[in-house]
């Protein structure tokens, strides 16, 4: 009796056992061998050179937006210059701003830059060719070139007795060009420039000259033909006023430099 009840009991144990792990088996998913596991999506090769592509494009459409293909040729010939390093000499023969053999230290290319801006608001775009380094200081200007008919022209070019400076009004918004210039030992001026019509206008200039009157050399000059006849008389106290209202305004321009240029 006590054997029967034994043997009824493994037997049932033995059912309990087997349901309970039919049960566990059912409910644990078994993984398809022909199911990868999920990974990370990354790009291919072929899709990350072609987002490189628009990026290098979109990066040169708007280097491309920032200058004008009339000017290819005046912005052309300064790289040729910079990157050679051409001496002054060589600017003078070709007719260029010798000034800009001043700027070689370091990467010359970096140094020297240019942008299209429209100075006069006529809705064509002047190109300057200017200074980086040290513009903070001395914004100087190489040249400065406008379009007539669709043609370049140039309107400005420094050398080393004739010098041009970028000025920015904020008050009105507006660029202008200080000119500091020298006659000769005893005479020498600044004037402002502002463009209009595809020409600058002398708005206002300060000329020093001793040889037309060594007892009182200052002179207020709305033109640039270095005739005290026809200017007025002022007093050093008003020169160097009107100078120094001109020179805290000289900024420096945004320049694209040559380094990115080619």
């Amino acid at each position: 009796m006590k054997k029967s009840l034994f043997v009824a009991a493994t037997v049932l144990l033995a059912l309990i056992m087997l349901v309970g792990c039919s049960k566990t088996q059912a409910e644990t998913p078994t993984a398809d061998p022909s199911v990868s596991p999920a990974q990370p999506s990354t790009p291919t090769e072929a899709e990350g050179s072609a987002k490189h592509e628009d990026t290098s494009k979109n990066e040169s459409a708007a280097f491309s937006d920032s200058i004008d293909a009339a000017y290819a040729q005046q912005i052309d010939r300064y790289y040729t210059a910079i990157s050679s390093k051409w001496n002054e000499g060589t600017y003078f023969e070709h007719e260029m701003s010798a000034l800009t053999a001043y700027y070689y230290e370091g990467n010359a290319l970096e140094n020297i830059g240019f942008t299209c801006m429209d100075l006069d608001g006529d809705n064509s775009r002047e190109l300057i060719i200017g200074a980086i380094q040290n513009a903070e200081q001395q914004p100087l200007v190489f040249e400065i070139w406008t379009l007539q008919n669709g043609v370049p022209v140039m309107l400005a070019q420094s050398g080393s007795r004739n010098r041009y400076y970028t000025q920015y009004a904020k008050d009105d918004g507006i660029w202008t060009i200080a000119n500091e210039a020298e006659s000769s030992a005893a005479t020498h001026a600044v004037y402002y420039l502002q463009l209009s019509e595809g020409k600058f206008e002398v708005t206002q200039g300060v000329l020093f000259d001793a040889a037309a009157n060594e007892k009182a050399p200052w002179f207020m000059a709305y033109d640039l033909d270095w005739n005290v006849s026809n200017d007025t008389p002022i007093d050093k106290d008003t020169a160097d006023a009107v100078m120094e209202a001109g020179r805290n305004i000289y900024t420096a321009m945004e320049y694209i430099p040559y380094s990115l240029y080619k």
